[in-house]
């Protein structure tokens, strides 16, 4: 479906925007993004309580509700008898900032026109972000004046090493949004993206945009799909070989990267930057916590219990912060039934969106999300304020792409 380019959206639907908007603009910013998701949980308490029965006979009040009280339930089962109660507790119930939030979106908006608002600044932003990133790449500091992160490169993000997971997860809204634009413009905004993913050196940003771009390519390329291919590949060569030798960052990153085809451990775990160790005390807390684990959000308490003699993490840190795999994150910190709920919340959403998956109200946020949960990423948690921040954030708008299909 093509989005169309003329919006016009009442007084309302605008403060909406703009502050569902914010919410990703002021992820640079620490804290700062909680202060929109807070508005508009609280507009979505008052909305919810003043209109709950016109809201609770919507179609998409259901499903959005039984997805999000299963993932509360798969938190709380966990808080239980957690090794961290406090933080477990803190996590699962502050979680319904995300579904009143998400209420309000939901029920207020009536048609495709937030969506395609959303898509075109997200993607606005970023460019932007891509550009300024650049900036700093060439002279050391970008135009807020922040220097990047040693052996990375972090633009907006500072002293953070979240650029590029970002652009990645949100890579699908600029492809979509560049769909619109001539093609010599589509052929300079995304390989500016792509290039800033590669130069974050975050190498599950690197499979996340991989993914994203083969998926684009299945499903929206209709003609010369071939040609089209060999010409991203050729460019994707071309881009490879020269920030090989422009960039020495880059360069180590592709040096450690490569180490893993050696076989051995002690290479596989050098070029997973040191990733075995925790990878296997996750597993150690599962072993130990088979029925519900050891609480969400509690990994970094319980570590120091379950790390093997003489961890690298223990003996740097204290112990590890997370998991850094999704599916051991869940087995470590929510068991057996947190993994099985999980599974379900996924098969929901797969059954939902089946039917209208290729639609552009639908696909960017579906591929994003599918993106985030591929079983050769490694970043952040699940729980974790910023990582969930990003990802209710595309749940949300999955959920209101659908009911604007089926509607």
């Amino acid at each position: 479906m093509e989005i169309k380019p003329q919006i016009r959206l009442n007084a309302m639907d605008k403060v909406q925007a703009f502050l569902f908007i914010a919410v990703i603009a002021l992820l640079p910013f620490g804290r700062l993004s909680e202060i929109p998701i807070l508005i508009l949980g609280f507009w979505g308490s008052v909305h919810l309580v003043g209109h709950f029965s016109s809201i609770k006979s919507q179609p998409w009040f259901k499903s959005f509700s039984w997805f999000y009280f299963a993932f509360l339930a798969l938190s709380v089962i966990s808080s239980l008898d957690s090794y961290w109660p406090e933080k477990s507790w803190l996590v699962s119930l502050s979680s319904i900032r995300f579904y009143l939030m998400g209420v309000l979106l939901l029920n207020h908006l009536k048609s495709t026109q937030m969506l395609v608002v959303l898509i075109r600044w997200v993607a606005l932003l970023m460019f932007i972000w891509s550009v300024d990133a650049l900036i700093q790449a060439g002279l050391g500091f970008n135009l807020l004046g922040q220097e990047s992160y040693p052996g990375r490169l972090t633009g907006v993000f500072g002293q953070n090493v979240k650029l590029g997971p970002v652009l990645a997860l949100f890579l699908s809204l600029v492809l979509i949004q560049s769909y619109q634009f001539p093609q010599w413009m589509r052929w300079l905004l995304v390989p500016l993206v792509v290039v800033v993913i590669l130069l974050s050196g975050t190498r599950s940003a690197w499979l996340m945009a991989a993914f994203v771009l083969a998926m684009f390519w299945w499903h929206h390329v209709k003609g010369r799909r071939l040609l089209l291919l060999l010409k991203v590949t050729g460019l994707s060569l071309v881009g490879l070989v020269s920030l090989w030798f422009i960039s020495d960052d880059f360069q180590k990153r592709m040096e450690r990267s490569v180490v893993v085809f050696q076989g051995d451990m002690k290479a596989i775990d050098y070029a997973l930057a040191d990733r075995l160790p925790i990878w296997q005390t996750a597993l150690n807390m599962y072993q130990d916590h088979p029925i519900n684990g050891v609480g969400a959000r509690a990994f970094r308490k319980a570590y120091v219990a379950y790390a093997e003699t003489n961890d690298v993490w223990v003996a740097q840190q204290g112990s590890g912060l997370h998991a850094h795999h999704w599916v051991l994150e869940i087995l470590a910190e929510t068991g057996t039934i947190g993994l099985l709920i999980f599974v379900a919340m996924l098969a929901w959403v797969v059954r939902l969106t089946r039917p209208c998956f290729q639609s552009n109200q639908v696909w960017p946020f579906g591929v994003a999300l599918m993106a985030a949960l591929l079983p050769v990423v490694s970043l952040y948690s699940l729980f974790s304020s910023f990582w969930s921040i990003c990802l209710w954030w595309l749940v949300i708008l999955l959920f209101m792409g659908v009911k604007n299909e089926q509607s």
